[in-house]
């Protein structure tokens, strides 16, 4: 059994996809279970790894996060 790994380029991209899909919520759920929080998500950003999301996407995207972090839906 391998190592899981965390907070890569291609889970980035996973939630930059759900949320330019208008997937918020998977978007959100996402960064629980890929392990992004929002210094995570700005670093990505900043890099240009995903250039169809916004500044203001990544704020609703770790809202969702924080919301289901927070009511303890982590898997």
């Amino acid at each position: 059994m391998g190592v899981k790994q965390y907070r890569t380029e291609e889970q980035f991209t996973t939630i930059c996809e759900n949320a330019v899909n208008g997937n918020w919520r998977d978007a959100g759920r996402n960064c629980v279970d890929f392990g992004f929080y929002a210094h995570d998500l700005i670093r990505h950003f900043e890099a240009q790894e995903c250039p169809l999301i916004e500044a203001t996407d990544i704020a609703l995207i770790t809202e969702l996060a924080s919301e289901i972090r927070y009511k303890g839906e982590i898997d």
